[in-house]
């Protein structure tokens, strides 16, 4: 894998946000900092998806959910796809998935948040 990279595409008010890499410390913050910027910008529904991202460390999923707190608070509401097994379990066994959906894909949450699901 090389650097940490974060994605954004917008589809109506929905932010998608495409990561690339291990989410550890500086992966975390470079999402948490992308968040805060279209939170600023007014969109209050975020998918993360996760596809090119198979490894989150302990510092990643702390981050992850003071993400989810953040945008909770703000009214909006944070969405995952790609996640796989074994972080879904974590996402179950530290709480995650009780605040942010878990979706098998990106159009899945899109369909989901359009209400079109």
């Amino acid at each position: 894998m090389g650097p940490f990279q974060v994605d954004i595409k917008f589809a109506d008010d929905v932010a998608i946000f495409k990561t690339s890499g291990y989410i550890n410390d500086l992966g975390g913050e470079k999402i948490e900092k992308q968040c805060e910027d279209v939170l600023r910008e007014g969109y209050r529904k975020v998918i993360i998806n996760l596809n090119d991202s198979p490894i989150i460390n302990s510092i990643g999923i702390s981050i992850l959910i003071g993400i989810i707190d953040r945008i909770n608070k703000a009214d909006g509401n944070v969405f995952f796809t790609n996640v796989t097994n074994s972080n879904a379990k974590v996402f179950d066994f530290m709480g995650l998935s009780k605040y942010a959906r878990i979706f098998q894909t990106v159009e899945d949450a899109v369909q989901h948040v359009s209400g079109k699901a």
